[in-house]
């Protein structure tokens, strides 16, 4: 908790200080239209330092500097806007009702008030804002923002302040054109005040479009804009009128030829001639044409009796069947076969059987008289009984199970089976189960069969399992067995898969081999790679003099005036005949880099400023002296790089001279990076020069450049942020 309450009272320190600075340079150059505002310090709930509400309102302030829509006043402490905010209101919710601010934006005269709270539950910090117009006492935009701790919050107040002063854009419309046939029909939007006319825009969302003409059917469709351009067709249907025959007698079958669909009462039909065909058995059918104007049309049809035909001739049929109980029937007749049945003439097919005999079929032709057929059937010969024997198994033990595999019927002892060839199979628990042949040939057969016991099963020995990861928190899994794996897990002798996994590290799949001990399995996961930046940015050095040799020492890259590389550090060497040549550092981070190298002619060497231009290269000189103590260095000198300049360079100098005659480290260095982070946002990285005197050479370099103009913000960092932005200390 103690360590919480530090960070931030650290963090609303180091913002008071650039938020003063911000605030001139915003009122010496921000435009007159600007919206007048202020920040009211941040209520505070959870287990959170008293001042985190303040330090959270000045981080609102710089944000809102930043985006360059604000006049911005001092921020208004939380006891001030008590006096004039309702005390149930908060008492809440800590945030203040948009009546309340009008009032104060009318005492304090400002446009707009910035209101918000930081909660804490839990681990998680919870920070929420509203913009109130004080004119209107209206709601404008609100946002939150969460994090885990100070760091993150800090990170994510830029964001809070775009969500509460970025306008929403406006809703994109697009066309609809609906083409109509007839041309001049009518087109009408049903749920849409907008009224229709080619072309509409209309904004995304589904429609329903009327389209109507005089004499046609009106036709409503659904039509739905998402991204683009709509164009639609609608064809309207000429209006119909309704059909209906009254028909005499009225069970008559109606129908309407030359168009598909049935006939029904008050059919719809569009305008036009039409035929109708009305029939019924006994009745005479009639066609007759019917002509659809512009109403219903009933039509009343009366059909005339047809006379009936005269009764046909038939004769009487008679089939004698021997024997007399043979069931007798007619194959091309529907109606059943009885004895003396009339028929009219014609020929017929008579089929006579019974059981036991051959059936037989006859054709029968009737003419003139009644007709009698005599049909006498053959009896079908016996069929000859095959022989059968008894078959009995005999089984040791005498319980044992019996069955007969090729056959249905069965087992049981002494069954009657005809000749062949049997399969017997013969089983009990605990006992090998035997299939054994059993042959029948002319006489009964018993078959002994002695089961064998079966071998008691010997329990398997297990053995311990314990797999060590590198992390230890690695995730340990048994493929292709349902037990989970735990630490000393017990398991048969056996070959295991063994996987083992975590978040950032490479999956690794091995075989672990169980024989006659435990097993202890050591797995070391390895690291991901690190995603490869593709982006590439142009180095530009300019010399002088201008015709000088450029090359790239220590890359496979050749150098050309701009020249695109990815990040890293380079090896600039620069060469003309006459002039000492030049090796000079340069680090690509994340932004195009332009290095300017003058080169000293050989006759006149003059060490150069360390303040204007960086110092060339040393020649070679003999093993520097060992320092004083492993990772430190006396240091004699300091050069800067020339991309530093104006008063970032003064800024630069002041921190890093007080070093110069003193013996420093790496972790002063890192303090001095942070000192001149906070005032120029430029992240410094160092080459330590030693030379044969003992004494080093301190060259300090621009790692990162975090902003390019003084009005923008910079924010709070910690010491590990610094080094992964591009710090960094090498020795030459």
């Amino acid at each position: 908790m103690s360590k919480i309450i530090i960070k931030w009272l650290i963090l609303g320190w180091m913002l008071t200080g650039g938020l003063l600075v911000n605030q001139a340079q915003a009122a010496s150059g921000m435009p007159e239209a600007r919206m007048t505002a202020t920040v009211i310090e941040f209520s505070v709930r959870g287990e959170l330092h008293e001042q985190a509400g303040a330090i959270i309102a000045d981080l609102m302030m710089s944000a809102l500097a930043n985006t360059g829509r604000f006049t911005l006043k001092d921020r208004l402490a939380l006891s001030a806007a008590a006096k004039i905010a309702k005390e149930q209101e908060l008492g809440s919710t800590g945030l203040l009702d948009p009546k309340t601010a009008a009032e104060l934006g009318r005492r304090y005269g400002v446009d707009a008030i910035v209101t918000g709270g930081v909660n804490k539950l839990g681990d998680l910090i919870t920070v929420t804002a509203r913009l109130i117009d004080t004119k209107t006492a209206s709601l404008l935009r609100s946002g939150q923002i969460q994090g885990r701790d100070i760091d993150t919050i800090q990170i994510k107040v830029n964001e809070l302040a775009a969500m509460i002063t970025t306008p929403p854009e406006p809703p994109k419309t697009y066309r609809l054109m609906v083409r109509t046939q007839p041309a001049e029909a009518s087109v009408r939007l049903l749920n849409s005040p907008i009224p229709y006319q080619p072309g509409v825009r209309l904004p995304p969302g589904s429609y329903e479009v009327e389209v109507g003409q005089s004499g046609y059917m009106a036709s409503r469709r659904t039509v739905k804009i998402d991204d683009h351009d709509i164009a639609m067709n609608v064809e309207l249907e000429k209006t119909k009128h309704g059909l209906t025959i009254r028909a005499e007698p009225a069970d008559a079958t109606i129908r309407l030829l030359g168009i598909p669909g049935t006939y029904e009462p008050g059919i719809q039909l569009a305008p036009g001639n039409y035929e109708i065909e009305v029939a019924r058995e006994g009745y005479t059918p009639r066609k007759l044409p019917v002509r659809m104007a512009d109403s219903d049309l009933t039509v009343p049809v009366k059909l005339e009796k047809q006379p009936l035909p005269p009764p046909p001739e038939q004769y009487r049929l008679t089939v004698q069947a021997d024997p007399a109980q043979a069931a007798t029937r007619l194959l091309n007749v529907k109606t059943p076969y009885q004895p003396g049945m009339q028929l009219p003439p014609g020929e017929y097919t008579v089929e006579v059987s019974e059981d036991g005999y051959e059936p037989v079929k006859v054709t029968v032709k009737i003419v003139r008289s009644d007709i009698i057929i005599p049909v006498k059937l053959t009896k079908l010969p016996e069929p000859e009984k095959p022989a059968v024997y008894r078959l009995t198994v005999r089984p040791n033990p005498s319980d044992a199970q019996i069955r007969i595999l090729n056959i249905k019927p069965r087992y049981e002892p002494g069954i009657e089976l005809a000749p062949g060839s049997y399969t017997v199979e013969v089983s009990r628990s605990g006992y090998e189960t035997q299939v054994l042949t059993a042959r029948v040939g002319n006489a009964d057969v018993t078959l002994p069969v002695a089961l064998i016991k079966e071998p008691e099963p010997v329990q398997p020995a297990s053995y311990r399992l314990t797999v060590r990861t590198e992390p230890a928190d690695a995730q340990i899994r048994l493929l292709g067995i349902r037990a989970r794996y735990r630490p000393g897990i017990e398991l048969a002798p056996g070959s295991y898969t063994v996987e083992v996994s975590r978040p950032g590290y490479e999956t690794q799949v091995l075989t672990a081999r169980i024989a006659s001990a435990d097993v202890t399995l050591p797995v070391a996961l390895v690291k991901e790679p690190e995603p490869i930046q593709p982006a590439l940015y142009q180095l530009t050095v300019r010399t002088d003099p201008s015709r000088a040799r450029v090359r790239l020492v220590n890359s496979s890259f050749t150098y050309r005036p701009g020249v695109r590389l990815p990040p890293g550090t380079y090896t600039v060497e620069v060469s003309r005949s006459s002039y000492e040549t030049k090796q000079v550092p340069v680090r690509i981070s994340d932004r195009d880099v332009t290095e300017s190298i003058i080169l000293e002619r050989i006759a006149t060497v003059a060490p150069p400023s360390p303040i204007s231009i960086p110092a060339p290269a040393p020649a070679p000189l003999p093993a520097p002296a060992p320092p004083s103590r492993a990772n430190a260095w006396q240091i004699g000198s300091l050069q800067i790089d020339s991309s530093i300049t104006g008063v970032d360079r003064d800024e630069v100098q002041r921190v890093l001279s007080r070093y110069v005659g003193q013996t420093i480290t790496r972790d002063s260095l890192l303090n001095a990076a942070m000192q001149a982070y906070r005032t120029t946002g430029i992240t410094l990285s160092f080459v330590v020069r030693n030379s044969a005197s003992g004494s080093a050479i301190l060259y300090a370099q621009a790692g990162r450049r975090l902003r390019r103009t003084y009005e923008s913000s910079i924010p709070l960092v910690t010491r590990s942020q610094i080094e992964r932005s591009g710090f960094g200390v090498s020795v030459e």
